[in-house]
């Protein structure tokens, strides 16, 4: 039957490549959790990041800097009072994936507001960004409220609540259907795409990728500090590995014999690499999200042995059972209220699968065009690829790492005459390294948006941010210490190869701005010194 689109009644087919739905619905609760995570650090620069008052205002981002392309119904309104609205909304549809509340519409409104809210402020945005948002949008052709669900209490598989529970149908554990498959393969070409575009010589002939990621300033961490200093041909040895990784690990997939075992070895593999990522690289939420995304592949397997052995061993077995009967209980209490969800089958109806059979091949169209294009796509065939928000630049690292990076510096003078770093929470300006010069940004959002201001094209923004600055700073302080102009500096090394370290120090002036809201700021301070 078309509308389902199933194999699952092919029993070597299977047990071998379906998605369990105890995995399904594990992912669905990661994903809602990284999105309220999400919302909540970008909560933290709510102002300055998504309203007229901050670094990308929203006649700029209409006027010239965004695309017609990206819609966003987060530029209707540009105060803070607005984006704390959609900021909640977005939150509530987040909770209700997580808990598996009508999962199939929270994943939707889910995925339509994460785009929107990508649309408004793209300066900020990151690989982990593109994954998520590119991620949850074929999920929503998944069964994601099957298993462990507040949808999977009110109506298991589409049976009303009268119906006795002999008579329902017994709730299979795998999903193989073209939603499972799309899924799947849209995990692999992000790898797949990423190491075919990691062409140059520092991820082959010099074997130096590593070694460079963990000189970039803007992104090591002190145990990076540390991992980088292993012998040069441990860290190319471990460089090649991660290509191949990339490149092969993907297919493990379908090794047909013995394919729960490499399944999972699979899964350990790629999460064990991300976990790495995290420990030496700040990346944001760019390592979680891939290990979410590759929760979702763990096989039956995986539930039925080692899984269950650790919850045995573990003497959480009952307490495990106490939970799910509190929370079964609690849902029956209220059931008359929460009503039940639209569907929660294995199928999606005829036109959502003749839509998603679209949309994919579409998708893998071009995905293939920009990994020959060195990572993007032009022209209007592929507009409404871009409008939907289903491509992404798979290009992390390639061709290779950086090899310059630094810091940055603002020299902020004051009305009473003194200079001080405002970027640095107003501390004395100096020209010397930080001990971690990651730890100098203040959230990962303004890490990704001062590495995209370095970009010669997007230096226009750069004045706003410096605005920004004068701003956040004056309204704190209406004395004698408001600031009437800043430099922005960036302090750049290149780092060396095959040697560790860098080479010497320079300093490149940015940009210089003129603060507009000093001026009342100023006045107190002139008449104290009368």
């Amino acid at each position: 039957m078309l509308a389902a689109v199933r194999l699952a009644g092919l029993p070597w087919f299977s047990p071998r490549y379906g998605l369990d739905l105890r995995s399904v619905a594990l992912y669905r609760a990661g994903v809602g959790l990284l999105l309220l995570l999400d919302l909540f650090w970008r909560s933290l620069d709510l102002r300055a990041h998504y309203t007229d008052e901050g670094i990308v205002p929203r006649e700029r981002l209409v006027g010239s800097w965004g695309s017609p392309l990206n819609y966003t119904f987060h530029a209707w309104g540009g105060d803070t009072t607005s984006q704390a609205v959609l900021f909640s909304v977005a939150a509530v549809f987040a909770a209700m994936l997580l808990v598996g509340y009508r999962s199939r519409l929270a994943a939707f409104m889910s995925w339509l507001f994460l785009c929107s809210l990508h649309g408004r402020n793209y300066m900020v945005l990151q690989g982990g960004d593109d994954m998520l948002r590119v991620m949850l949008f074929w999920a929503i052709f998944l069964p994601l409220g099957a298993r462990w669900s507040v949808d999977s209490i009110l109506a298991p598989f589409g049976c009303e609540r009268a119906t006795p529970a002999s008579e329902r149908p017994a709730v299979p554990r795998r999903v193989l259907s073209l939603g499972s498959v799309v899924i799947v393969l849209q995990l692999f070409a992000v790898y797949v795409v990423t190491a075919y575009l990691k062409s140059g010589p520092a991820w082959h002939s010099q074997g130096s990728a590593i070694h460079l990621a963990l000189h970039h300033h803007t992104f090591v961490t002190h145990f990076g500090k540390l991992f980088v200093q292993l012998p040069t041909p441990v860290l190319q040895g471990m460089t090649w590995g991660i290509w191949w990784l990339e490149l092969l690990g993907p297919f493990l997939f379908f090794v047909p014999w013995r394919t729960a075992y490499f399944r999972t070895a699979q899964v350990l593999f790629f999460c064990g690499f991300h976990f790495g990522l995290y420990m030496c690289m700040e990346l944001g939420p760019f390592p979680w999200v891939a290990i979410v995304c590759w929760l979702l592949l763990l096989p039956s397997w995986f539930w039925d042995a080692p899984a269950a052995q650790l919850v045995r061993a573990a003497g959480a077995r009952r307490l495990l059972s106490t939970v799910s009967r509190f929370a079964a209980r609690t849902v029956d209490r209220r059931h008359a209220w929460l009503s039940t969800p639209w569907s929660n089958g294995l199928g999606i109806g005829r036109a959502a699968t003749v839509v998603l059979l679209l949309l994919a091949s579409y998708t893998a169209y071009g995905t293939v065009f920009a990994a020959l294009h060195r990572g993007g796509v032009q022209g209007k065939r592929f507009e409404p690829l871009l409008a939907i928000r289903l491509y992404a630049n798979w290009g992390m690292f390639a061709p290779n790492p950086p090899n310059t990076s630094g810091w940055f510096v603002t020299v902020a003078r004051q009305v009473n005459g003194r200079e001080v770093d405002v970027w640095n929470d107003g501390a004395p300006v100096t020209w010397a390294e930080p001990e971690l010069p990651s730890t100098t940004y203040r959230r990962e959002r303004w890490r990704k948006f001062s590495d995209n201001i370095l970009n010669p094209g997007h230096s226009v923004v750069r004045p706003y941010f410096l605005g920004w600055l004068c701003t956040e700073w004056n309204e704190a302080h209406t004395d004698g210490s408001a600031i009437t102009q800043i430099d922005l500096y960036h302090m750049v090394q290149v780092a060396r190869w095959p040697d560790k370290g860098y080479h010497p120090l320079q300093k490149n002036l940015l940009q210089h701005h003129k603060c507009k809201n000093a001026k009342t700021a100023e006045e107190p301070a002139k008449s104290a010194r009368r």
